[in-house]
C-alpha cells in the first residue's frame, strides 16, 4: 500500500497523467485540472526539468481557460522564474510568461502597457537564447491564423503597437530572415503550439501547453 501511495504522489507520473487527461478532451477537463493541481503540489519533489514542465503545463491550462484563473493565476506560477538557464532549460516558461503578459497587455490601460511590453520582449529574447529554433514559429502568437482556425494571438495587441520590435527580434541581421515555409513547418510540429498534451515538456502554451 505504501508503494501505491508513493507512486500516486510521484510528480513525473502526475505530470504524465494530467497530459493524458488533457489530451482526452473536454470530457476529462475536470480530471486534468485535479491531476495537474496534484502535480503542482508535488513539484518540489521533482527534478528540475519535470518541475518546470509541471509549472508550464499548469500555467498553460490557466491561459487557455481550461482551468480557472487566467493570466493572473498563470503569472503567479511564472513570476518567480528567473533568467538563468537552469530555471528554464528550453525557454518554454519565458514564452508562457510573455503570453500571460500579452493577455494582461490587452486588458491594461495605456499607461501600463510600456512596462508590460518591455517584460514581454525580455522574456521572448531569453526564450530565443535558450532555443533559437523558436524564431521559426513564435510569430504564431501574433499573426492572424488561417481562415477557420482558432486564434492563439496572445501577443497580437502588443505586436500591432510595436511591430518593428518583434520583427527585429525574430529576424536579427546576423541570423538572416525567416523562411515562411520553415515557419509553417515548425508550427506543424508543435514547437510553439499551445497544446501541452501534443507538444510535451517543450510545448509552450494554450491549448497553451496543456
Amino acid at each position: 500500500m505504501s508503494q501505491i501511495r508513493a507512486r500516486a504522489a510521484d510528480p513525473q507520473l502526475l505530470l504524465e497523467a494530467a497530459r493524458v487527461f488533457n489530451a482526452a478532451g473536454c470530457d476529462y477537463r475536470s480530471a486534468a485540472e485535479v491531476v495537474s493541481d496534484l502535480a503542482l503540489q508535488a513539484r518540489d519533489n521533482a527534478e528540475p526539468r519535470v518541475r518546470q514542465a509541471i509549472i508550464g503545463d499548469a500555467a498553460a491550462l490557466r491561459l487557455s481557460g481550461r482551468v480557472p484563473g487566467g493570466y493572473r493565476a498563470a503569472l503567479e506560477l511564472l513570476d518567480p522564474i528567473g533568467d538563468r538557464e537552469a530555471e528554464d532549460h528550453d525557454g518554454r516558461l519565458h514564452v508562457l510568461r510573455a503570453l500571460a503578459n500579452g493577455q494582461k497587455y490587452k486588458a491594461s490601460p495605456q499607461e501600463q502597457r510600456d512596462q508590460l511590453r518591455d517584460k514581454i520582449i525580455h522574456d521572448l529574447e531569453i526564450a530565443l537564447t535558450q532555443d533559437p529554433s523558436l524564431r521559426r514559429s513564435i510569430s504564431h502568437f501574433w499573426q492572424l491564423p488561417p481562415e477557420g482556425e482558432d486564434p492563439e494571438d496572445d501577443l497580437r495587441a502588443v505586436y500591432l503597437d510595436h511591430p518593428q520590435l518583434f520583427e527585429e527580434m525574430i529576424n536579427p541581421p546576423s541570423a538572416g530572415p525567416i523562411n515562411p515555409q520553415d515557419a509553417a513547418a515548425a508550427d506543424q510540429t508543435g514547437t510553439a503550439d499551445h497544446d501541452i498534451g501534443a507538444t510535451g515538456a517543450a510545448g509552450t502554451s494554450r491549448d497553451h501547453g496543456a
